[in-house]
């Protein structure tokens, strides 16, 4: 696909995957509508890919994925904000960790975490896939992760709510490659399954969920942040 003069939307673009995604498409000259609960690194984000190329046009919406009002409401401000009945790209790449044990943490960090992961990617197809099917081209990419392979993978186990969701984000997208291949053939989709990448996301998934990190849980957040790829 050539981006100069698509339309792309993606949460979780205020930093990590979705900020550096921004940022290169911006330099293709991809129009960009921008999601992230965190106003401030949203907007940051945008005023660098707009000194990228000014002729792009770049929003931003502070939305919180797992609340299907919010995204619904999202969906409405690209619309205005790009004038347009269609995107092209949608990136379903928010996520938060936590929610680690089913037996013993609490149930509110389970369902935030798998609300985040699981029902953000949810909620934002119900809400912008109409919109890929209405363009030309189009295109859903789907952030799961290697726990989307190996759920008990990595050394903070367990954590249930992030690999149950996932597994649900990887299964979710193979079933969509049928589902457009047969009911709207010009539009694809893919799953990306990442390790572990310097993004800032136990930070960020500390603020989101409200309480601090565990000491071992920080150190070995630290120890991947000097040694994880960027």
């Amino acid at each position: 696909m050539d981006f100069k003069g698509k339309i792309a939307v993606i949460t979780g673009a205020g930093s990590g995957m979705g900020k550096d995604l921004a940022l290169l498409l911006a330099a293709d000259g991809c129009n960009l509508a921008l999601g992230d609960v965190d106003a401030g690194s949203v907007d940051e984000v945008a005023a660098q890919c707009r000194a990228l190329d000014a002729q792009i046009t770049v929003s931003t919406a502070t939305v919180d994925v797992s609340d299907e009002a919010e995204v619904l409401a999202w969906r409405d401000h690209v619309t205005e904000a790009h004038a347009t009945d269609h995107i092209n790209l949608l990136f379903n790449n928010a996520g938060i960790g936590g929610g680690g044990s089913f037996i013993e943490h609490p149930r509110a960090d389970w369902e935030r975490t798998f609300g985040v992961c699981w029902y953000g990617v949810y909620y934002c197809s119900r809400a912008f896939v109409p919109m890929l099917i209405a363009s030309t081209e189009g295109h859903l990419i789907n952030t799961s992760s290697v726990n989307g392979f190996w759920a008990s993978l990595g050394p903070t186990r367990p954590h249930t709510a992030y690999s149950a969701a996932k597994f649900a984000v990887k299964g979710f997208t193979e079933a969509l490659t049928t589902d457009f291949a047969k009911n709207a053939p010009h539009v694809k989709a893919s799953v990306v399954m990442p390790g572990h990448i310097s993004t800032g996301i136990t930070h960020n998934s500390t603020r989101i969920l409200g309480h601090a990190l565990s000491e071992d849980v920080a150190a070995l957040s630290g120890a991947f942040q000097e040694n994880a790829p960027t």
